[in-house]
């Protein structure tokens, strides 16, 4: 059948033009002219995507509406003739725009079919947003997480007399695997790790029992959380290490592979916008390089030929994970001893105040009395 729609496809040249073209990045050093000396990167072996299978969902893609269009056209027409139907109910369409450009309404219709157009929808198991940000997927994990944790909380996380040991092993093993679901190929802000490792906190605080006896009480640290619980990592380390191991992975594949060809690869022909560029998946990849001080592998590219052996790659990672874990420890006891101080200075500052007017309030009194036209009548 894709066959059949491929052939057909090739037929419409705007079909083809607004196919979406991934390629590799080559960096190229010019050798002539006013290029001669200066390195840029050129893309290669450009070839196009405009479908993602798995089972029987399909994600189409297209560079405009209207070859959209003709396309599900062609693959509702071929689907027919091998007695396959395309659910009108199942099918929605969704457009991703750049920042600064706004987004139309618009319809695809096929044969006789009108699909509506929506700005989330989940595929394999993920919430992918038009404007690719990561946002309604952290959301959308962090409830799915409560209502496994909720699940087993009453007989389990929140016995006080369960093995604690057990009920973190559970934990890690059932409601954060739900928490991280697909996490290697997120691209995650500073802000998403705080949410995260947010919701990781309130997991553990939960398993080993502890709460505010006094509203006096300072919550408990997520380092604290981490070392009463025999965690090693945070959330944040867990997911930039997957992604390392992941994307060592997928370097490992075959180039004709669809997913070396996605993260690894560059669209070809396009143009970028004014301003600074949204940091795609690669770009978090050399973040996660420089947190876990592997800079040199960063540099060049080199991490590339050190993914190629799996055990070397693995190494590499874990140790970076350790040095990261120490790293974060001793900043989280910095900043916790920097808070106490602070607290301790406001608490001085607030007694000297209160004893000032104490000693104001004695040496104005005397016994005294103040009358009326404001003199003070000493009574014997």
């Amino acid at each position: 059948m894709l066959m059949v729609a491929v052939a057909e496809f090739d037929k419409d040249p705007k079909v083809t033009a607004d196919m979406v073209n991934i390629g590799t990045q080559v960096e190229y050093t010019g050798k002539e002219g006013r290029s001669a000396g200066k390195t840029t990167t050129v893309v290669t072996d450009a070839e196009a995507l405009w479908a993602m299978l798995y089972a029987d969902d399909a994600a189409i893609v297209s560079r405009s509406p209207e070859s959209l269009e003709k396309m599900m056209s062609v693959i509702v027409r071929v689907a027919g003739l091998f007695g396959l139907m395309v659910s009108e109910p199942k099918t929605e369409i969704m457009c991703m725009l750049p920042n600064g450009i706004e987004e139309r309404p618009f319809t695809v219709s096929a044969a006789g079919q009108s699909y509506k157009q929506t700005d989330r929808f989940v595929y394999l198991g993920r919430a992918i947003s038009a404007d690719g940000k990561a946002d309604r997927e952290i959301t959308s994990r962090s409830c799915r997480a409560w209502k496994c944790f909720r699940r087993n909380s009453a007989s389990m996380y929140d016995r006080p007399r369960a093995n604690r040991p057990l009920k973190i092993r559970l934990l890690q093993a059932e409601v954060v695997e739900t928490l991280l679901y697909g996490c290697a190929s997120w691209s995650l802000t500073a802000e998403h790790y705080t949410k995260l490792n947010g919701t990781h906190r309130q997991f553990l605080t939960r398993c080993i029992g502890w709460s505010k006896r006094k509203r006096s009480d300072r919550p408990l640290s997520y380092a604290q959380a981490l070392i009463q619980a025999g965690c090693e990592e945070t959330i944040e380390a867990t997911v930039r290490k997957r992604r390392l191991c992941f994307a060592g992975f997928v370097m490992r594949m075959k180039d004709s592979r669809l997913p070396k060809r996605m993260l690894l690869g560059a669209m070809a022909g396009g143009v970028g916008y004014r301003g600074r560029q949204e940091s795609d998946w690669v770009s978090r990849l050399g973040e996660d390089l420089v947190a876990f001080n592997m800079r040199d592998e960063k540099q060049g590219g080199k991490w590339r030929e050190s993914a190629k052996d799996p055990q070397v790659w693995y190494n590499k990672v874990e140790y970076g994970a350790s040095w990261f874990m120490r790293k974060w420890h001793r900043q989280e006891a910095e900043a916790s001893a920097k808070r106490q101080r602070a607290r301790e200075a406001e608490a001085g500052s607030e007694y000297g105040h209160l004893r000032t007017e104490e000693k104001e309030g004695q040496g104005s009194g005397g016994g005294g009395e103040e009358t009326a036209t404001g003199h003070c009548c000493r009574s014997e």
